[in-house]
Formats: C-alpha cells, sequence, structure tokens
C-alpha cells in the first residue's frame, strides 16, 4: 500500500555509464510528463581496471562461432531505442552514487551494506534498472516497490538474448514485452505490465524499435497506478516460466537468421505491391447467446446473405446495424482505392423478403471514414465514426427527415482514435478505443458522466496492450446482465478474427476483462474484425486477398515518394 496523501513518487536509476540508450531516455521522460514522479539518485557502476589482453590471447579466447553476429550487432545493428544520450539533463541536481558489486556464483552481483544504506537514505520508492547484471540480496528489497527491469520478449517462450530476435528466426507472429519487479528468481519476477505487438518479420531492427516504442510508458502507468489507487498492482502475479534461456546466436544460427529475414521482407512488398484486401459484408441470423454458448464459432458461407460492393477497387467494411420495425438500418464504411478515402454509406435490409436496397451514400467528410459505431440515445439515432487522420473524435446524429448525418458536437479533440467504441454501464459513459501510435495493441478508456462530455481518460490508460485482443470489434452487448466487448485478434494478420470479452469490472478506476469465445469468419475468407447484432440478425465484414490495379498503382506511387501516405488507420 501506499500513502493515501502521497502526490509524487520518487525513484532511483541504475545504469552501467552517465549515458543512456534512446529508450531509456524516453522511460525517463515518460515519468516526468505522465506521472508524479522524479529521479533522487543515479546509482552508476564503478568501472573496473581494464585488463589488457594480448593479442594473442584475445584471438585464442574469442568465440568465433557467434563472430557474424557480434559483427553484424556492433557495427551494422542500428535501431533507433539503441542511440547513446546523455543523462546529463536527468542527472543535474540528482545524487550520484557510484558502486561495483560483488559477483558470486558466476554472474549474480550483491550490493555491500554501506551502498544498501546510502540507497535506503535517498528513500526511493522504486529503483528503475537500466544496466548491471543479475542483481539478487538485499537490493531487491531497497525500496518500497521493489527494482522495475523491463525484458523485450515474451518471457514465457524466449529469455536470454537478443531481445526481439528469435520471434522472427521461429516465425512467431507477435512479440511480447514484459516490465517486471525483480525477485531472487531469474526470469520469475512480479509482472507489472505485459503486452504483445505483432512481430514485423522482415526486419529485426523495426521489430525491437516497435517492442521497446509501445513500452516505454509503462513505469509512468505503474506509478499512476500506484497513486490514483494507493496499492501496488499485480503483487500476486509471478512471470515463472521454463522457457529456454536462449543466447547470442552461432555463425550458421545467425546466416539462416539473415536469410528468412531477407526472404520475409521480399514476400512483404511482393504481397504489398500485388495483393490488397477486400472487404465484403453479410447478415446472418444470429443472436447474442448462439456466439456466447460456443467455445469458438465459425460462420458458415452457405448462411450468409453477402452485401458488398462491386469490382476490385471499392469495398464495404465495418458494418453497423440497428432495427428499425421490420427492417435494419445499415451503415458501413465505403472506400474507394482509387481515392483512397471512403465515406460513409447505409443501405436497409427488409426480412421478409430478404432483400437489401442499393447503397447510398450517408456522409462524407475531407477526411477519411471508417467504422461509423451506431447507436440509439434519448430517441435518437447517434453515429461515432473513426477519423483517425482528422485528430478528434465527432459525434453526429442522424435527422429522421433527410437521413443525413448532422454534426453534433466534438468529443475529443486532438485525439487520433481508431475504432471509437461507446458504451452506456452504470450510468456513466465509457469511451474505448485504440491510439493512432498503436493502432492495433493499446486499448484506451475515456469516461464522461453525460454523452456530451467532457470525457476524461481512465486512470489505467492504457488498460491492455495485447495485439490479440485490444482494438474494439463493434458495439457491447449484454446476455442476462452480463456485458460483453467484442475484440480484433490481430495476431496473424490485421482484423483475423473477433474475440469475445466477459467484462468482469468496470469503472472509472478499474477494467478487467476474460475472454469466453471467438469468432471465425467463413472457409475462403482470411479475416474478420466487426459485428454489430440487430434483432435476430448479426452485420458483420470479412475479407480477402486480391488483386487491384488501383492498389498497385497507388503502391508504386507510394514506393516513388509520389504520394502522401494513406489515410486508413491499420488496413
Amino acid at each position: 500500500m501506499t500513502e493515501k496523501g502521497k502526490t509524487r513518487l520518487k525513484f532511483a536509476v541504475m545504469s552501467n555509464t552517465s549515458t543512456l540508450q534512446q529508450w531509456q531516455y524516453d522511460v525517463l521522460s515518460a515519468l516526468a510528463e505522465k506521472s508524479s514522479a522524479e529521479p533522487v539518485l543515479f546509482i552508476l557502476r564503478k568501472q573496473d581496471s581494464a585488463n589488457v589482453k594480448g593479442l594473442f590471447r584475445k584471438l585464442i579466447s574469442y568465440e568465433w562461432t557467434k563472430f557474424f553476429f557480434r559483427k553484424y550487432y556492433r557495427y551494422i545493428f542500428r535501431p533507433v531505442a539503441f542511440r547513446r544520450i546523455s543523462a546529463g539533463p536527468w542527472m543535474e541536481g540528482v545524487p550520484v552514487m557510484y558502486c561495483r558489486p560483488e559477483i558470486r556464483r558466476k554472474y549474480s552481483e550483491y550490493f555491500n551494506e554501506v551502498d544498501l544504506q546510502t540507497i535506503r537514505d535517498h528513500n526511493p520508492d522504486f529503483i528503475l534498472k537500466f544496466g548491471f547484471g543479475i542483481v539478487r540480496g538485499s537490493v531487491l528489497q531497497a525500496a518500497p516497490y521493489g527494482i522495475w527491469s523491463f525484458h523485450h520478449g515474451d518471457e514465457q517462450k524466449y529469455r536470454g538474448v537478443p531481445p526481439a530476435f528469435n520471434e522472427i528466426l521461429f516465425s512467431d507472429r507477435v512479440t511480447g514485452s514484459v516490465l517486471q519487479r525483480l525477485t531472487e528468481t531469474l526470469d520469475g519476477g512480479i509482472i507489472l505490465r505485459k503486452g504483445y505487438f505483432p512481430t514485423i518479420s522482415h526486419s529485426w531492427k523495426a521489430n525491437l524499435d516497435q517492442a521497446i516504442a509501445l513500452s516505454v510508458s509503462w513505469p509512468a502507468d505503474v506509478c499512476n497506478e500506484i497513486l490514483a489507487q494507493h496499492t501496488f498492482p499485480s503483487e500476486a502475479v509471478s512471470g515463472m516460466t521454463r522457457a529456454p534461456i536462449f543466447r547470442e546466436p552461432t555463425n550458421f544460427t545467425f546466416v539462416t537468421f539473415l536469410f528468412k529475414q531477407a526472404t520475409n521482407k521480399l514476400k512483404f512488398h511482393l504481397r504489398e505491391l500485388m495483393f490488397t484486401e477486400k472487404w465484403q459484408t453479410g447478415l446472418i441470423k444470429a443472436r447474442p447467446a448462439d456466439l456466447v454458448s460456443e467455445y469458438s464459432y465459425t460462420i458458415e458461407d452457405e448462411d450468409v446473405m453477402w452485401y458488398g460492393a462491386q469490382g476490385r477497387n471499392r469495398y464495404f467494411a465495418d458494418g453497423f446495424a440497428l432495427r428499425e420495425n421490420s427492417r435494419l438500418l445499415l451503415v458501413f464504411e465505403d472506400y474507394d482505392y482509387r481515392t483512397r478515402k471512403a465515406v460513409l454509406s447505409t443501405s436497409w435490409f427488409t426480412e421478409r423478403e430478404s432483400l437489401f436496397t442499393e447503397p447510398v451514400k450517408l456522409h462524407e467528410e475531407p477526411w477519411h471514414l471508417s467504422y461509423p459505431f451506431l447507436f440509439r440515445y434519448e430517441g435518437h439515432i447517434w453515429c461515432l465514426p473513426e477519423s483517425v487522420s482528422h485528430g478528434a473524435i465527432e459525434l453526429y446524429q442522424l435527422d429522421p427527415a433527410n437521413g443525413k448525418l448532422l454534426h453534433h458536437r466534438t468529443l475529443l479533440s486532438g485525439v487520433s482514435a481508431a475504432d471509437p467504441t461507446l458504451v452506456f454501464h452504470q450510468n456513466h459513459w465509457y469511451l474505448f478505443f485504440t491510439p493512432a501510435h498503436a493502432t492495433n495493441v493499446e486499448l484506451h478508456i475515456w469516461h464522461s458522466e453525460t454523452l456530451d462530455g467532457p470525457f476524461i481518460p481512465h486512470e489505467l490508460n492504457p488498460v491492455k496492450a495485447d495485439i490479440s485482443n485490444s482494438r474494439p470489434a463493434g458495439p457491447f452487448f449484454t446476455l442476462d446482465g452480463i456485458l460483453y466487448r467484442p475484440a480484433q485478434d490481430c495476431s496473424h494478420t490485421y482484423g483475423g478474427r473477433v474475440v469475445i470479452n466477459e467484462v468482469k469490472l468496470l469503472t472509472e478506476s478499474e477494467f478487467l476483462e476474460m475472454q469466453v469465445t471467438s469468432l471465425r469468419p467463413p472457409e475462403g475468407y482470411t479475416g474478420l474484425h466487426t459485428i454489430s447484432f440487430a434483432g435476430d440478425y448479426l452485420f458483420f465484414d470479412c475479407k480477402k486477398p486480391v488483386f487491384s490495379l488501383a492498389s498497385t498503382v497507388w503502391q508504386l506511387k507510394r514506393r516513388l515518394r509520389l504520394v502522401k501516405p494513406d489515410h486508413k488507420a491499420g488496413k
């Protein structure tokens, strides 16, 4: 527990030198900008006197079986996260202590009592570990919340080094990151934050930079949780693992890796150049109970009434439905590959004849529109579309007189949000979305007492960082008094399938959900990412790769830098 009146946290930084890697500097910046935390001590390693070996001894002792990797890592590998930067701005006015831990059992490092007392005298609430080796002993309890350390990889699969490497080597679809409080057990710390990101299989540099960049704010997030809830998060969650410990790859393994990375890059560019995603919407007869009662639900193609755009240069996606008497109002993204922009279109489905009307343009803005979140409130129909490139979340109301959307108000400005989804729960509005910088990974919540706002961020943001279960996939629904949230599983491909989560806890300061089932697309389709229940029907979308000349031409122009980046987010 932390003191209820406490408004700031203090921390110490463990580092080998007074220079930091860029990502470590960014962690300190996030702590300063996002939380009330300040450094009170820098713990630097006292450098040993140089042990000069003769040339012959160096040649004899060098591990030549790892020559290729070590030279590549030293002279060629240049991730942005590893750039060196002075810690001077953070060390100004902050005490610095130098220490040389005692090495025991070959690798474990123990601090002597004098150094431990110096650390305690500065009263840090926690210690950030950016250097040193495997620390053990009393230093682990030198601060009330212990020592926090990053592991850039899923500790349940890959321990050791190098980070974000083996995921590519072994064709793992996701790459993990962990922030943990260290314990005496190696790789068995208390998990404070954990996230999963899509593996960038064609670039080790990009994969590592991504895993690091999307986790630098985690210490600040944990600090905010401590101060808001007056308790230390995840105290009972241990990261015990029996995963193999990896070392630097041998020459053969590294050459194999380089060949695989190059092959992946060739496939990536050919696939992006020659194929694009063709989405189409469809209706099936299904109710929430049909999904929740199954461990895994697969849509059968023969049960679907398809409703898609004609031609390869246009598609319909992100379908939402509302029941109006004996008809269904359908609203969806209407995308054109020639303009690289989408409008919102609408259609009606009549249940008696099982017929769709021709699509009609519902709304257009200068920016790309998608995910037209549709809902009823106080006798009106409202729409909250995605507009990432616009950098704001806009709320519209359907005008029954002309069937058009009228702008009501801006719910959030300066926020680039993907798939914004509202739910009214326990007399409170909650707005879910994934931010543009982590479109398929980080789930954020904002909340308000009224629909018109003001909306404020949830205390635990991001409440989740999981490529397989974060991004919204349609409206919440309730069954037998239980609230369920559809989410996208993007671990294999963007919008690969929909998972259904039971919301266990949702308040202004708490959030907990548990996956209960999943929904897969029909055979022959590679993805499904939005669902919407209306009456006895489920409106959804599916995708498959197709060739589009307009998309290929645009991709060529993009590579020649003749056009600007796409409007779309995550598609």
